[in-house]
């Protein structure tokens, strides 16, 4: 009856050592697969951020489509800002804010330059023009 005790006894050991064995080897790959995933996303993150300015007040884009319109037409400006408070488009367009992409529709009844305007929370301001040309043929 002893040896039946200790052999049962020595199999529970075994057991809890390769189950203990088993729960940690998975939680340390676990571990070390959430920080790989942590370091691409952090990458990631980077590589967006540089290419959205970086934190800087930037004009990423500013550009009227179609460059020219019959009289009585309407074009599109479309902008494109990072880290901005605030925008504004000069003549006075409606309905502009802060937006990595945005177009806004604008009927001019000459040549028109727009010019894009846009403000940072520090009081940092960037600008850029595009001009909408009147097509007469």
């Amino acid at each position: 009856m002893r040896k039946a005790y200790r052999f049962t006894w020595m199999l529970a050991v075994v057991i809890v050592l390769y189950l203990g064995w088993t729960f940690y080897s998975r939680w340390s790959d676990n571990r070390a697969f959430k920080q790989r995933v942590e370091e691409i996303n952090a990458s990631q993150e980077s590589t967006i951020s540089k290419a959205y300015g970086g934190g800087e007040l930037k004009i990423l884009g500013f550009y009227a489509t179609p460059p020219a319109v019959r009289p009585g037409g309407s074009a599109q400006i479309c902008y494109s800002v990072a880290s901005a408070e605030s925008v504004r488009i000069e003549p006075h367009v409606d309905n502009v804010w802060p937006s990595y992409s945005r177009c806004v529709a604008v009927t001019p009844t000459e040549e028109t330059t727009y010019k894009l305007i846009a403000q940072d929370a520090e009081g940092n301001t960037v600008t850029a023009e595009t001009t909408v040309k009147m097509d007469r043929e």
